[in-house]
């Protein structure tokens, strides 16, 4: 007999390319993936990875088999959700804390994105940056700038964002356009507080010469992203909020680190289905609808 489970098992290794991917994925342990996988094969009695140390590669049964069992996965994932929630249809929304960008200009996209495929689903969703929301039980998923690890919490990596030295076409018309590290000592500047300065993203404002023509500062980077727009200085933004205002990209001499964000949930918090399911879904979409906004 066929165990379903089997099938989300090897979907998850050919999405995440290995067995220790897939493994982080489903919050279990390496050797439980492959045995699994491995009783896949003598049930099915085709070799379906093709396996060199710690890399595998589908065989051509593998691809065939991963092709026709996505969707069957996917249904059956949804059809369990729906069975834990006969009868109680209005369960609480799943909360939500975001950075003032992440939850101005990603977060509510993702879940416009997933509603048509799931319209019952609610979600509550706090802008803010303090870890403290999950730790006192305030929020079931947040999503941080990485940096701190905090080992009493699942976190994930979803992607790091494209910053770059934007301002608004009225600034750069009376001002003119920097071309240098030197140049900026004589622009105005947008920026954060004291206490996020130290960002690697933010480098190219650190120096004394500098930081002294901040004229601006604000923790909210949505805030930030209004001032340059406004014309009231040069600031260090994420590119897909900077674009989608129509905002001018500064040519630079020096790249700008990228931003890493990262999810993360208390482990029996994540045992709860619905928070579950909107956990894998941003990690898969989520990631997916970031990837298009940098394109």
């Amino acid at each position: 007999m066929n165990d379903w489970d089997d099938y989300r098992y090897f979907q998850a290794v050919i999405k995440n390319g290995g067995l220790s991917a897939a493994a982080r994925e489903l919050d279990v342990s390496q050797p439980t993936v492959g045995r699994r996988i491995t009783a896949m094969e003598e049930r099915l009695g085709q070799q379906l990875l093709e396996r060199d140390g710690k890399y595998v590669r589908p065989t051509a049964y593998g691809l065939l088999l991963a092709k026709r069992i996505t969707p069957l996965v996917e249904t059956a994932f949804r059809l369990e959700r729906e069975l834990e929630s006969f009868g109680q249809r209005d369960y609480p929304p799943v909360r939500l804390t975001a950075t003032g960008g992440l939850a101005t200009y990603w977060v509510p996209q993702v879940v416009a994105q997933l509603q048509l495929r799931e319209p019952d689903l609610k979600v509550l969703l706090k802008p803010g940056n303090q870890l403290e929301d999950i730790h006192r039980g305030d929020a079931d998923i947040a999503f941080r700038i990485s940096g701190r690890k905090d080992t009493e919490l699942i976190e994930k990596q979803i992607f790091a964002l494209k910053n770059g030295l934007w301002a608004s076409e009225k600034y750069l018309e009376t001002y003119g356009v920097p071309s240098s590290q030197t140049d900026l000592s004589s622009h105005k500047l947008v920026a954060f507080n004291e206490a996020y300065m130290s960002m690697p993203a933010m480098e190219s404002f650190a120096s004394r010469a500098v930081s002294k023509n901040i004229v601006f500062r604000s923790d909210n980077v949505p805030v930030q992203a209004q001032a340059v727009q406004a014309g009231v200085g040069i600031g260090i933004l994420p590119s897909y909020i900077a674009t989608s205002l129509g905002l001018c990209r500064i040519r630079w001499e020096d790249s700008i680190p990228e931003t890493e964000v990262s999810m993360l949930c208390h482990p029996e918090v994540l045992k709860n289905s619905h928070v579950n399911f909107l956990w894998h879904k941003f990690l898969q979409d989520g990631a997916g609808l970031m990837a298009s906004l940098q394109a």
